[in-house]
């Protein structure tokens, strides 16, 4: 079984069940398109018109990462989540989940979650938050990637039912990382294997 990789940015994978995060459409593996909170510039809606060309096909997994990010994006908030709507809204238009950034940002997030009320599912990538941190999200119906680092509370406290694994941009390959998360949730390599590709059929990444 290969291990589902649900974020990353390295270039050279070659893991048919990676999810590969891009700004532009790449035509030759599976990827995620969207607008990153660091990458907002003046000319955001000429990005966003090609990114929504290229949404429906078969390739694009995942809309994002997109996000809200209060300490390094260039815009500020009220822009940060425009365009972050407009990312929710296309994941609902093209029925495909949304690959999420965030920091410090957390309470807009789940505010936008209970107004949008989406169908597809919300993945917030790389989760280190705290455990109640942990708590409020699941329960606002949120899935959480763990990658590389985290805190390994929340990690035991999130259900295994809304928990991903991602490589990010970690020099680590994904079987460490599956490892390691598994270690410290207290199952095996193979059950965390099975659960996250359930978890992915279950958003509509890999059917």
């Amino acid at each position: 079984m290969e291990l589902l990789d649900i974020h990353t940015h390295k270039a050279d994978s070659n893991n048919l069940s990676s999810i590969y995060n891009s700004y532009i459409y790449i035509e030759e593996r599976n990827i995620s398109i969207g607008i990153h909170p660091w990458n907002i510039s003046n000319d955001w809606k000429e990005f966003f018109t090609a990114i929504k060309e290229h949404a429906r096909k078969e390739n694009v997994r995942a809309i994002g990462e997109c996000g809200i990010d209060k300490l390094k994006s260039p815009a500020g908030l009220e822009q940060q989540i425009e365009i972050f709507k407009a990312h929710a809204i296309l994941a609902e238009e093209v029925n495909k989940p949304l690959i999420i950034h965030c920091l410090k940002g957390f309470d807009e997030l789940i505010a936008l979650h209970k107004e949008l009320n989406p169908v597809q599912a919300w993945i917030i990538h790389g989760f280190r938050g705290k455990p109640q941190q942990t708590e409020q999200l699941t329960k606002a119906g949120f899935y959480l990637s763990f990658g590389e680092k985290f805190n390994t509370e929340s990690l035991k406290s999130t259900p295994v039912e809304k928990l991903f694994v991602e490589s990010d941009e970690s020099n680590l390959p994904i079987h460490e990382i599956y490892r390691n998360i598994a270690e410290n949730k207290g199952i095996s390599t193979e059950e965390l294997a099975m659960q996250t590709a359930q978890n992915a059929q279950k958003c509509g990444i890999f059917i």
